[in-house]
């Protein structure tokens, strides 16, 4: 009796220590994911061109967050409008034909999926928002929030030779912060369409768009686009 307490203990103890062992993995696995998209590239200096030749960034416009499975209710709230912007945009840039390129987040990492899986890989979430215009191949998927870490972002822009950006999406706060930042540190020229660009409150949008603008992006309208060469 007294030894089959004995094992009956042993195993307990061991379950426990499984059930302990997994979940420290889960929070170090966490915590380097936080970690990690958080991290801005620097990137090497853009080629002079001479002429200037433009890129629409469209970031993160995913059913995740705006769409039908959105777990963002202040991003769902706004997504019809904000589409319709960009859209818009999408319009201008393919009837001069430059290069319009889509981005979007997915996880890979599995034990974060465990917890959560809305951008885990080939679920419907991380798929573009139906209403968003899809006018080409450029397709860029990131891990984190900078756009050009760890992706096919840079190696677009350079066949594009392009030297000049026009960036549309969410969240100003996150993506597209860290994404200008890195759009910066390769010296790109920055634009920010005003309209097109929005964060989880209007205050919170428009402090960013004071912060971009003090950093030397430029803010613009749609309907001030200007894009001949």
């Amino acid at each position: 009796m007294a030894k089959n307490r004995k094992i009956l203990r042993k195993t307990i103890l061991g379950i426990i220590g499984l059930i302990v062992l997994f979940i420290v993995i889960i929070v170090i696995n966490v915590v380097i994911v936080v970690k990690n998209e958080s991290i801005v590239s620097k990137g090497q200096p853009i080629i002079n061109y001479g002429n200037r030749n433009y890129a629409l960034l469209v970031i993160d416009i995913q059913e995740v967050i705006t769409g039908y499975c959105s777990i963002y209710p202040s991003f769902q709230e706004k997504a019809e409008n904000l589409i319709q912007k960009i859209n818009q945009a999408i319009d201008s840039f393919k009837v001069y034909d430059y290069p319009v390129v889509y981005i979007r987040s997915e996880i890979t990492n599995p034990f974060v999926n465990m917890i959560n899986s809305s951008y885990a890989k080939g679920s419907p979430g991380v798929q573009f928002d139906k209403r968003l215009k899809i006018v080409s191949n450029n397709e860029v998927v990131k891990t984190g929030k900078d756009s050009f870490r760890k992706t096919n972002l840079d190696d677009i822009l350079t066949k594009n030779k392009v030297n000049v950006l026009y960036i549309v999406g969410l969240d100003a706060a996150e993506c597209i912060n860290a994404t200008v930042e890195a759009s910066l540190n390769r010296q790109y020229a920055v634009n920010i369409i005003n309209e097109a660009v929005i964060s989880k409150s209007r205050s919170r949008t428009d402090s960013m768009i004071v912060c971009f603008n003090e950093r030397g992006v430029s803010i613009v309208s749609l309907d001030s686009l200007n894009l001949i060469k």
